[in-house]
């Protein structure tokens, strides 16, 4: 991998962790008017692949996908629905700041993976990264004695369900499709597949008020756009186990936002794990080519 494509494939993955990172200062303010996480979900990715189907066709390109690129998009949204839906559902039985801290396990999950399918060996330096990240996302969890057995293991199933994803996306074919195209069909995809859930559990509804909308477009329609756009730019152009590991820079940039917009307190436990994150991503922005 030449050195000035894997620049700007980790510029791309820190830009997606950043938007990303910008969701759940969003997503409470849509909770606080009545939306609730299925429905933003549907909304969310409904609104980003008309916004990259939109910019696609205007191009003047075809959006239409072949039989082959059809399944490797299909493939690829499987393992991204499987994340979302257990993560959101762990919130249920755990409280949501061990289900984070459960679900980014997934850099682990990643390079475990790429070792047992591909022989893919790790270097020091990414363990070091990987030691630091867990050391990092350990410190942001406060105990508070809900401890569920199966929101944990639901929790950490959407982190294996996200390290697939990140696989099928540097390994299969889809990561060869055209990045608006693909987005705009992965999430047409993950919006009717999480409708479908929706539906056959009975959780489907729509309570939003106009504030809630107004803020679920604009996120759907630029920060959901630029998260995916980006990380699906960056991450062929990394590999899976530098994408899972810059990926945790979002944890990072929704706690600032919510100190800065929504004065939540930064105490030393949080500032020392950020310390940690930042440290991991440095070490391996800074890795050479071996």
């Amino acid at each position: 991998m030449e050195k000035k494509i894997r620049i700007k494939g980790e510029i791309y993955l820190l830009l997606s962790g950043f938007f990303f990172g910008l969701q759940p200062f969003f997503a409470k303010i849509i909770y606080a008017h009545g939306g609730d996480a299925y429905s933003l979900l549907v909304l969310r990715f409904l609104i980003s692949g008309a916004v990259f189907a939109a910019i696609y066709m205007m191009l003047g390109n075809s959006i239409w996908l072949t039989k082959d690129e059809f399944i490797s998009v299909f493939i690829l949204s499987v393992p991204e629905v499987i994340m979302c839906i257990l993560l959101f559902l762990s919130y249920s039985y755990i409280s949501s700041g061990l289900a984070s801290t459960l679900h980014f396990s997934y850099p682990a999950a990643v390079i475990l993976l790429e070792l047992l399918i591909f022989r893919k060996k790790i270097s020091k330096i990414k363990l070091l990264c990987l030691l630091f990240c867990a050391i990092g996302i350990g410190v942001f969890y406060q105990p508070d004695g809900n401890i569920n057995i199966l929101g944990m293991v639901m929790a950490l199933a959407s982190g294996v369900g996200y390290a697939i994803y990140i696989i099928v996306l540097t390994h299969g074919k889809a990561g060869k499709i055209t990045v608006l195209k693909m987005s705009a069909w992965l999430s047409f995809l993950l919006a009717i597949e999480i409708a479908i859930v929706m539906l056959v559990s009975g959780k489907f509804r729509f309570q939003m008020d106009a504030t809630a909308i107004g803020m679920s477009v604009f996120m759907a329609a630029v920060i959901s756009t630029l998260a995916l756009a980006t990380f699906q730019i960056g991450a062929p152009m990394c590999g899976a186990q530098t994408a899972a590991l810059l990926s945790t820079i979002e944890p990072v940039s929704s706690i600032l936002l919510g100190v800065i917009f929504l004065g939540e307190h930064m105490s030393l436990r949080i500032f020392v794990g950020i310390c940690f994150i930042l440290m991991s991503i440095v070490i391996q922005i800074k890795e050479k080519k071996e």
